[in-house]
């Protein structure tokens, strides 16, 4: 009989592993191709991101940064926080030439507590871990082919979510990153060359 239980025990061990194997390798389009989908057509900034969010836009002049042109925030509730922003993307005009990413790379790594890189849609962003007022943040830097940055504002009682690196937890941070790219905006030259640029991880 304790034999016979061990056996099922590890059975059922064995199918948890599997399961969890299988959930980590589920392509991330899997997941996500029902969740509603954000597009922007003045900056070409797209996502995806599930019904318990919901967008809402920012006029950039409130922010007081250089060359931002578009500010998309992502909101949601929790039983401490409501209307909390789960998101921010802030996309700068203007594309950065080779030179100026380079610049951009070494002000990151100069100026962030540590630094590594995630794949979006074919391209490097960089996570930027950094000391905030109350508790370390971090924030997802694309610099091609815009620049655009991604924070959550989430704190207090929801602090654990916005722990480094980004990850799911309520709500599906990393997943949400995973879907952003970007499309050729019009009047470009990518568009005016019927060539479609692509951005997150």
């Amino acid at each position: 009989m304790i034999v016979e239980m061990s056996r099922r025990i590890v059975g059922l061990s064995l199918l948890v592993l599997l399961a969890l194997l299988y959930m980590r390798n589920v392509p991330v389009h899997a997941q996500t191709e029902h969740w509603a989908r954000f597009h922007d057509p003045e900056t070409g900034l797209s996502f995806r991101y599930p019904s318990n969010l919901r967008v809402r836009r920012r006029d950039p002049r409130h922010f007081n940064l250089p060359a931002l042109q578009s500010v998309v925030e992502l909101i949601g509730d929790t039983p401490m926080n409501p209307g909390t922003v789960v998101l921010r993307f802030l996309v700068r005009s203007g594309h950065l030439a080779p030179s100026a990413r380079a610049g951009k790379l070494k002000q990151l790594r100069t100026g962030c507590k540590s630094t590594s890189s995630m794949m979006i849609d074919g391209h490097d962003a960089i996570v930027c871990v950094f000391q905030g007022s109350a508790a370390t943040r971090w924030s997802v830097e694309i610099l091609e082919p815009r620049e655009c940055t991604i924070v959550t504002l989430l704190g207090g009682a929801d602090a654990d979510q916005a722990s480094p690196p980004p990850h799911d937890a309520e709500f599906p941070l990393l997943s949400i990153i995973r879907t952003v790219h970007f499309t050729a905006t019009p009047g470009s030259a990518s568009q005016n060359l019927n060539v479609m640029h692509f951005v997150i991880h």
